[in-house]
């Protein structure tokens, strides 16, 4: 059945990805071309792969033997978009849209044969093609709404005219892919076809083969003309992204593209979809998501780590209370054998209720099958003793902030665990060094600050104590991905990185001095964050820092609101009452009492209330935030300033779309920044002067190279 086989090679050397292309038998003995673009490790469309389609398709169509194409992918999968690295450097080499518009006026029947992912600018190739048959094993997914952007090479116009613009809205809106059966029953794909690699290839070359000579042009997409959707439906969709993508702005720019698709033709709807690409590829959001991409991808990597990680089959934890539960939670999901213990029996049986209590509301939405949910909670073992921590690979302590407490336990783990269990503190800021000092084996230390609800916040920050090995490191970053975190090696200093940097916000400053939580909330949440400071207060849980801070006496809750909050036992959420109240099932609303409260501190400091203007409100509250940024580079605390972009993200719900506050200080200019700080009574970071002083910008390789050398990591 093979008859030949070339390679695109590229005329540019700079030209990355290739096409291969093979001429072969049906079982019917036509003549089918497969092109199978080929650019590991899943095929993005780079020059070479799109010059290579481009090439052979006009290869394919002068051949007067062939009577089909077939469209694949190498590597396991079809193809899984644009090269994203090629944005910012300009791409060579003929344009997506051509290779596209050739495939589908091909005269001779394309069918893409999806085997693995086609997202984004695959799948858009996917479209061009007359038929789309997808393994069992494939994805289809137009995700460009999360890089802030909208599908550039017709995916606005052709999957409405597919699928219906609801359905359209839907799923490019949400940027979720869907697996092979949930895409063919959306009509994305025209069939699935069972059986391996081989196979699959095979029922693809048949199936063009019987498609020769038919008449292509009901199949082609651009031909066609989308149906208006309910109008009634459609606002609603818009709100309904508008809320979930608050201060997104390429949903409603995707929605507009796609209404275009259902009164005007192809052509005139294509020039809407680049006209609203283009505004996005030169907006801030884009730029930010997109450098996000990239410093989620980043921050796991650890300059010059090439020990390898220890086993993790099973894990203990120490404190069965919202923390630890949501922590074994994480751990029995990702297949780990997890003791959950707690000296309390009492303690440790409300917590076990919590957890059911949670996988019961999971399978009410229909998120997860009981009989999933059923092994997840086998996995599960209740404990009062730390003997049973005895086989664990890696044991996590959970308990409330308490460093005397901390020890015990550190020096309980000492005594029980095996040697190269590796021994981790979900501290939230206290020193890993003094809580190793209560082993005989510090290098088995870090800390492992998971963010509340542990098993909600995606954010694990592993903390580098100094005697930490390079085993230990290599583990807990191990141990992050196993249990799909995303994970941030940081240097170990009060706070570390996220709270340390997002506990200098102005937020306290600004109640103390007259503003009110609800107006310092709303700045923030029209900012980008989902929560504004205070109501993220009542979630973590004002008695948090409020007990140690009584404990010690630096309380002063006749001055101080936050710890007048604590002594009044005003705990946030947990208790419901906090800043604000909340009813049983946790919804908040203003509290006069809270706002008594607040004004007799006022009224005792001398303060009056003030209003301030949004933008001043957000300046107090994050010009601090990017300062403190630059002086955890300054300090080694953090490898790179996207690190604390990603551990704000993550950790504080700070806007993607915005980037983290070291982003945003690059979208504001780090003069503004540097010039802004003194008006707030902040002293300018070291770093962040010589920023200016030398008009280094955060990308800049001498200040790579800067904090490269001040590094603790």
């Amino acid at each position: 059945k093979f008859q030949a086989l070339s390679v695109w090679k590229n005329p540019f050397a700079v030209m990355k990805g290739a096409v291969h292309y093979a001429k072969k038998t049906s079982k019917d003995g036509k003549v089918v071309a497969v092109l199978t673009m080929d650019n590991p490790p899943v095929n993005p469309l780079s020059s070479g792969v799109r010059a290579g389609l481009d090439e052979h398709t006009k290869a394919a169509l002068a051949d007067a033997a062939v009577t089909a194409i077939v469209v694949n992918g190498a590597n396991g999968a079809f193809c899984a978009g644009a090269d994203i690295s090629e944005f910012s450097g300009g791409m060579k080499g003929p344009s997506l849209l051509d290779v596209i518009a050739a495939l589908e006026a091909s005269s001779k029947p394309v069918v893409a044969a999806i085997d693995g992912v086609s997202l984004g600018g695959g799948l858009e190739v996917a479209l061009g093609c007359h038929w789309r048959l997808a393994s069992t094993r494939a994805m289809a997914g137009l995700p460009e709404v999360n890089l802030g952007l909208l599908p550039g090479a017709g995916g606005t116009q052709r999957v409405p005219r597919l699928v219906g613009v609801e359905g359209a809205i839907d799923f490019l809106c949400s940027g979720a892919p869907l697996p092979a059966a949930a895409a063919a029953k959306a009509g994305i794909y025209d069939t699935v076809v069972e059986g391996d690699a081989a196979a699959f290839l095979q029922a693809a070359i048949d199936f063009a083969a019987s498609k020769a000579g038919s008449d292509l042009a009901g199949r082609r997409l651009s031909a066609s003309q989308a149906k208006a959707g309910d109008p009634a439906v459609v606002e609603k969709k818009a709100k309904q992204f508008g809320m979930a993508r608050a201060g997104e702005i390429a949903p409603q720019a995707i929605i507009r593209c796609i209404l275009a698709s259902t009164d005007r033709d192809f052509a005139a709807g294509m020039k809407v979809e680049s006209t609203e690409f283009a505004a996005l590829m030169k907006g801030d959001q884009s730029k930010a998501l997109q450098y996000m991409f990239f410093a989620e991808r980043e921050c796991s990597k650890i300059p010059g780590l090439k020990e390898k990680p220890g086993p993790l089959n099973a894990a203990g934890i120490v404190g069965a209370g919202l923390m630890g539960g949501g922590i074994a939670m994480c751990c029995a999901e990702a297949g780990m054998e997890v003791v959950l213990m707690d000296i309390s029996q009492d303690a440790l049986d409300k917590g076990m209720a919590v957890i059911k209590k949670n996988y019961a509301r999971s399978v009410e939405r229909g998120s997860k099958k009981q009989a999933a949910v059923d092994k997840i909670l086998a996995r599960i073992k209740p404990s009062t003793k730390y003997e049973d921590f005895a086989q664990c690979d890696l044991v996590i302590e959970a308990v409330f902030e308490n460093m005397k407490i901390k020890k015990e336990i550190f020096a309980e783990f000492d005594r029980v665990c095996k040697p190269g269990c590796i021994l981790a503190s979900n501290t939230s800021g206290l020193d890993i060094d003094e809580i190793a000092s209560a082993t005989k084996r510090p290098e088995d230390v870090i800390g492992c600050h998971f963010f509340s609800p542990a098993n909600v916040m995606k954010l694990l920050e592993n903390v580098r104590g100094s005697k930490s090995s390079t085993r230990t490191i290599a583990t807990a970053m191990a141990f992050g991905k196993k249990i799909k975190k995303i994970t941030c090696l940081v240097g170990n200093c009060p706070g570390f990185v996220a709270n340390r940097v997002m506990g200098v916000s102005g937020a306290q400053e600004l109640l103390q001095n007259g503003t009110m939580p609800e107006d310092i909330d709303a700045s923030a949440e029209e900012f980008g964050m989902r929560m504004g400071p205070f109501r993220m207060n009542d979630l973590v849980g004002i008695d948090l820092f409020g007990r140690e801070r009584a404990r010690s006496g630096k309380a002063m809750p006749e001055k101080i609101i936050a710890d007048a909050m604590f002594a009044a036992g005003r705990y946030g959420q947990k208790v419901g009452k906090g800043f604000y109240k909340y009813d049983e099932k946790r919804r908040m609303s203003k509290d006069p009492e809270a706002d008594q409260l607040i004004q007799k501190i006022w009224e005792t400091n001398g303060v009056k209330p003030r209003k301030l203007t949004k933008e001043e409100i957000v300046q107090a509250l994050y010009f601090p935030v990017i300062n403190e940024g630059f002086k955890c580079l300054e300090e080694g605390i953090a490898i790179r300033p996207s690190d604390i972009d990603v551990c704000l993200v993550f950790g504080y719900n700070w806007p993607r779309f915005r980037g983290g506050p070291m982003q945003y200080a690059t979208s504001v200019g780090l003069k503004t920044v540097l010039e802004g700080l003194p008006k707030l009574g902040v002293e300018p970071s070291n770093l962040l002067k010589l920023c200016v002083e030398k008009g280094w910008n955060l990308n800049s390789k001498e200040l790579a190279q800067h904090t490269a050398a001040k590094s603790k990591l």
